[in-house]
Formats: C-alpha cells, structure tokens, sequence
C-alpha cells in the first residue's frame, strides 16, 4: 500500500477551525495549505493538487458547493469532505450531488472527524445517517459471512493460527481468505483492516 504522507487543503473561514485542524491531522497527515476563502482556496487546490480538500460550505467570495462542483470537475482523484455547522439531514445530500465524498457536522467529536477523514481518504464515501453507511454497504455486501468472521478475528489481533483452530480450519485456509478479504477491500495492511472493522462497528 502507498505509505506517502497524505496531503490535504483545509478551507474555512474561521480560523478557530483551520487551528484545530492544523492539530487534529498532525503529523499522520500533511496540512499541505489553508485559505479563509472559496476563491484563493480552489486555487490552492489547483495548484497542490493535494489527496483531500475539508471546507466548509459558508465561504467568502466563493460559496463550498461551488468549490466543490469545481474540484470535482476538474481533478476528480482529489477527495471532498465537507466539515460544516449546517445539519447534516439538511446539507449531506446536496454536498454528494454536488461531488462531495463526505459530510461531517462541526457538533461532532473530534473522533468522529479523524474516523471520516481516514474513511474518505482509504476511498470509502461518507455521509450521516450511520455516519460512514456508505462504507458497509460498497464493500462489506462483497464479502461472504466467512470472509467477515476471519475480517472480525484479523481486526482483533489474532494469528492465523489462531483464527484456523478457532474456526476448525487449517493455517492455509484462513490465509486464503485473509488474502480474498484484503483484496475485495482494496488494501495491504492490517492498520487498514483494523480501520475497516472499526468504521463499521464489527468490533462491538
């Protein structure tokens, strides 16, 4: 999997916001650039180029959905997460038909914003209800029932060994389906499954 450090564009008018960003996404991230405006901010994101833009909708000289439109237009592997006081059952369905791939509302826990932007940046749309429902449905419905109980015991630490005389299979076979499971989820690591196992809540 591509360990480069991801880059992202923050755009907010309130500096309060790009602040605490700025900490949140430091250092598993890099905060490539941060503009207080829709205007300057598309231009920083045509001329970085970064992996994620997080912007609010409410914007001077430029509103989000317009930058959101243009990013999307323009450079469609560069992901969109709106971070927004807005409600979320009024605005998410507006972001996504506009090109956003996530919503989250600024009333949710910084965990919630740290869960999302991981989500969106491993390619998984997110938006409310269910927060990251989006991501169950893409990706776990390809998997059979077997393939999530080996995901489950993966997520939890357990050894193929483990896994194999849990579920009276042999090492050879579990290995099988973790292999099948990192593939139909399109990832190298088991970071990243852990990370899929607990967006989904198969850890509960």
């Amino acid at each position: 999997m591509d360990q480069t450090i991801k880059r992202i564009v923050a755009i907010d008018d309130h500096p309060i916001v790009l602040k605490m960003l700025a900490n949140v996404l430091h250092p598993e991230y890099e905060l490539a650039g941060e503009s207080s405006d829709g205007e300057e901010g598309l231009r920083l994101v045509q001329s970085l180029q970064p992996d994620l833009v997080i912007l609010d909708l409410e914007l001077p000289k430029l509103d989000g959905l317009s930058v959101i439109r243009a990013v999307h237009a323009k450079q469609p592997a560069t992901r969109i997460l709106v971070l927004s006081a807005k409600p979320e059952q009024v605005m998410a369905n507006h972001t996504r038909t506009a090109g956003a791939n996530g919503y989250v509302s600024k009333s949710r826990g910084v965990e919630d914003l740290c869960a999302v932007v991981k989500a969106v940046l491993l390619g998984y749309d997110c938006f409310p209800a269910g927060s990251c429902g989006g991501v169950r449905d893409a990706a776990l419905n390809g998997l059979s029932p077997r393939e999530v109980e080996v995901l489950q015991y993966l997520a939890r630490g357990m050894s193929n060994k483990g896994i194999a005389a849990r579920l009276g299979l042999s090492d050879k076979t579990v290995s099988t389906y973790k292999t099948r499971v990192l593939d139909k989820l399109g990832v190298s690591s088991l970071a990243a499954l852990i990370e899929f196992a607990t967006l989904n809540k198969l850890l509960e």
